[in-house]
């Protein structure tokens, strides 16, 4: 944890290095994604198990998320970061070995991105940018015999081409559509955001978007972890624009 924390700070630092730039737009977004998941988990063909749950079938479990996005633009180029972060969390009673347990269950799940582009019209930009995701999926069981813990951690990262059309509506209403498709540590990848915000005024907007995220990791090699599932829901956000 302290190793993505020291990601995230990172980012927030690089994000800030075109302030120096006098004509440099920015804005920093924190935002709430309300996502379901749908597809598949498991270890290589050995143990699968499907995944449709959502966002209300999730929330019971939610211990903690957060979500901020930053960007930065100018008349012809663009930088982006996006950090998001979710927490779930599981406790149930069974039986191990004869014994009475408590399991508490646990997932952890980041994702970073980071990257740039170049706006070839002021409502359209074509995008490269870099996801790095990590999951975290901790066990700890407590029974009278003692207390045993395990963790399996899986991470990855791809590479994205995408391109995001934008533009004002009415003064102030905003619409934004934006679609990326990436390979690397996945097979395929790909994500979409269909946005329409209000501003207030120059400082300050609301928007509400349906995001989708759908990532195809299977096993290779050593690594036996199949993660072939897309998430998504509706992401509320407000921004501030400095």
């Amino acid at each position: 944890m302290k190793k993505i924390g020291l990601t995230t700070i990172c980012l927030l630092v690089l994000a800030a290095a075109p302030v120096a730039a006098e004509d440099w737009e920015q804005e920093l977004v924190l935002y709430g994604w309300l996502a379901g998941l749908e597809g598949t988990i498991g270890i290589g063909d050995v143990a699968q198990a499907p995944v449709d749950a959502s966002f209300d079938d999730l929330a019971g479990f939610l211990d903690f998320a957060m979500a901020v996005h930053f960007e930065a633009k100018n008349m012809k180029n663009i930088f982006v970061a996006d950090v998001s972060y979710v927490g779930l969390r599981a406790e149930r009673d069974a039986t191990v070995a004869n014994q009475p347990a408590t399991i508490d269950m646990d997932l952890d799940q980041w994702i970073v991105e980071t990257g740039g582009g170049y706006r070839v019209k002021p409502e359209f930009d074509v995008l490269v940018v870099g996801r790095w995701y990590f999951f975290d999926m901790g066990k700890t069981t407590t029974s009278i015999a003692g207390e045993s813990t395990g963790d399996a951690v899986q991470n990855w990262g791809d590479i994205y081409l995408g391109g995001r059309y934008s533009r004002t509506l009415k003064e102030k209403w905003m619409f934004s559509l934006r679609g990326d498709i990436g390979v690397g540590g996945s097979e395929f990848a790909w994500f979409g955001n269909a946005l329409v915000g209000y501003r207030f005024n120059e400082k300050l907007s609301v928007g509400g978007a349906w995001r989708v995220l759908s990532l195809d990791r299977e096993p290779d090699g050593d690594n036996y972890f199949l993660y072939d599932v897309t998430q998504s829901g509706l992401g509320i956000g407000v921004g501030f624009a400095f």
